[in-house]
């Protein structure tokens, strides 16, 4: 490789850098759904993929058990609950996307409740990828024992968990008498880059003694990305400018 010729190739490095740089800027005032209420039965009958910001979600599923609608006394059907949980697109403080999910997910006094809610997330920006899960919920029991639990699982295309750090699944909940944990976090093994993650969220009620209540009224879920790309360009560059540096010196050597 010539002095020029490398020169070039770095141009052309940089270049490519720059271009992910905008791209990612461009992707960040995407059109979103920031603004916009969805319910839950919306996004799963009508099978909606959702963009908010950087990231899109899709394949809504949903399957719940033992909720009762207080109006009438008889048990939610999975979709008539669902018809009932609101999901608009956020974004947090920290700048990252996400969904947020609010509706009346709590155990009739002396029984127990169950969900399930399953969907995909995926970056839009092919330079980038998942680099850290967030859940954010409000668990709550109003008696001396029963429990109100989220938990979040991340796996890939394949159903297999992806390596977390700490170990997951995530969790927010209280464990009656104890404190609630309202917020968690897991960052991604590192070496593993998922562009893509299947997101299993499973909701757990009991309010067992009469006279309890266990409710998880609303609960959030983001997502932060990385580019893992900035470190290989760095380390090309220095390679290059070392190849650089030899090709001169051999010229001087052999002038």
């Amino acid at each position: 490789m010539t002095f020029e010729t490398s020169k070039q190739f770095k141009k052309s490095i940089l270049a490519l850098v720059g271009a992910a740089c905008l791209s990612a800027a461009s992707l960040a005032h995407a059109d979103t759904t920031l603004t916009d209420n969805f319910t839950l039965a919306d996004l799963v009958i009508n099978k909606r993929s959702l963009i908010v910001g950087d990231k899109e979600f899709s394949n809504f599923d949903w399957h719940a058990n033992g909720f009762f609608n207080d109006a009438t006394g008889q048990l939610w059907g999975d979709l008539d609950l669902a018809a009932h949980i609101n999901v608009h697109g956020e974004i947090t403080n920290s700048g990252n996307y996400g969904l947020d999910f609010t509706g009346p997910l709590q155990a009739h006094p002396g029984d127990s409740a169950s969900a399930q809610l399953t969907y995909t997330v995926r970056v839009l920006n092919p330079s980038f990828y998942l680099s850290d899960f967030h859940l954010d919920g409000d668990p709550l029991v109003s008696g001396p024992n029963g429990q109100a639990v989220v938990r979040e699982s991340v796996s890939d295309l394949t159903n297999t968990l992806i390596p977390l750090n700490p170990v997951g699944p995530l969790e927010v909940s209280q464990y009656a008498p104890g404190a609630s944990v309202f917020n968690d976090v897991a960052f991604t093994q590192p070496g593993l880059f998922p562009k893509v993650a299947e997101i299993e969220t499973t909701l757990l009620l009991s309010a067992t003694i009469p006279g309890t209540n266990a409710s998880v009224l609303h609960f959030q879920e983001s997502f932060s990305q990385a580019v893992p790309e900035p470190s290989t360009y760095a380390l090309a560059l220095v390679g290059i400018a070392g190849l650089g540096l030899a090709r001169r010196r051999v010229l001087r050597q052999a002038a």
